[in-house]
């Protein structure tokens, strides 16, 4: 490879102004016989204004062991050598991506959560550069490769939080809960950030934008994990819904299947509500109630009358009261009983109904 370097300070950034050319780090000036004389081994265009040095060969070399230290897992070479290819070619999006991709998995526990927002963050612009600079028959294998990663990235983090949240002693994990939530948020994130970009970018590609369907399935189950931990289930159930609504653009049968199990759920919990529910509002003799009140009166009236000589007006006052109590259950068991009669009627409807509701949804899917 011909590079040319300045003999003074070793720069490459060479510029021609008015006909000579100077190094623009130390101001050193050469002629165009002296630019060749300066030349090691490579092709150096210097009929512009600008020394065009032809650096192919040492990104090879840079992305050869770039790639090597990716294949072997090694994050910190791997994060390194991506981080050189990106100052030499801006417009790669391998550099782009796995620059971030290694140091995010080089991280420390204590920086889980930003590591993974750093990984969400660079996928737009990362699939961007693989609509732009890449080959149209190239774009599939890049954007899966990026899917593939980022599916790692989510898991492998969410892996690394929970360890860590299991590893504290049960003394005081519950102080270091939120924490764990806000890793596994962001690194559930990192797949359904990419799911929507592969969308937003290539989704007029089927081929392409069905590579969605794995980055949100992920997504979807790393959320479903810790939602019995969050404050708003619900929410988090209906953005679930959402993305599979998402995921129906691709495959609906994977969206039908999802919501059939989700309606079928709550019928089956609605139902067994409802079974539960009928026998505490059935008064099954009412007529056992009142003997049972009376048979108390009767035994109140005649242990007062014993002691009626003790005290005449205790026996009056808690003859009245016993009057006032039975008058009231006498009037009251009637209207509960008429009154839960008719709930339990419009309860065995909507049973019922329930039933209906199921049966017809079991025979629409079979």
């Amino acid at each position: 490879m011909k590079v040319i370097k300045c003999e003074m300070c070793g720069s490459s950034d060479l510029v021609k102004q008015d006909g000579v050319f100077v190094c623009q780090s130390c101001g050193l000036k050469y002629s165009t016989e002296e630019i060749k004389k300066l030349m090691i081994e490579g092709t150096v265009d210097v009929s512009g204004s600008t020394v065009k040095v032809d650096t192919t060969d040492e990104l090879e070399n840079l992305y050869q062991i770039a790639r090597r230290a990716k294949n072997d897992n090694n994050k910190a070479n791997a994060a390194k050598y991506y981080d050189m290819i990106m100052v030499k070619d801006p417009t790669s999006w391998e550099a782009a991506f796995f620059s971030v991709y290694f140091t995010a998995m080089n991280c420390v526990v204590a920086r889980l959560q930003s590591a993974a927002i750093s990984v969400s963050n660079c996928e737009e612009s990362v699939l961007g550069l693989i609509r732009d600079f890449v080959p149209k028959e190239e774009q599939a294998a890049a954007v899966e490769e990026v899917m593939k990663y980022s599916i790692l990235a989510a898991t492998n983090l969410t892996a690394g939080a929970k360890s860590h949240y299991d590893g504290i002693s049960s003394d005081i994990r519950n102080e270091y809960t939120q924490e764990y939530l806000n890793n596994v948020w962001a690194a559930k994130d990192i797949a359904y950030t990419c799911g929507n970009q592969i969308d937003t970018i290539f989704g007029d590609n089927g081929e392409i934008g069905e590579y969605a369907v794995d980055a949100w399935k992920t997504g979807i189950a790393i959320h479903e994990t810790i939602i019995p931990r969050l404050a708003d289930k619900a929410g988090s159930k209906s953005t679930i819904d959402s993305y599979y609504k998402k995921i129906s653009k691709y495959d609906r049968n994977c969206a039908e299947k999802h919501f059939f199990e989700n309606e079928k759920k709550q019928l089956e919990s609605e139902i067994e509500r409802i079974k539960l529910e009928i026998p505490r509002k059935t008064v099954k003799n009412p007529g056992f109630l009142r003997g049972f009140f009376i048979a108390g009166v009767i035994s109140c009236v005649i242990i007062a009358i014993l002691s009626i000589t003790v005290d005449m007006w205790g026996f009056a006052i808690f003859m009245l009261g016993i009057a006032g109590a039975g008058g009231y259950i006498a009037n009251t068991i009637p209207k509960v009983v008429e009154n839960n009669k008719t709930i339990v009627e419009q309860l065995k409807t909507e049973l019922a109904e329930k039933e209906a509701e199921l049966k017809k949804l079991l025979e629409e899917n079979k």
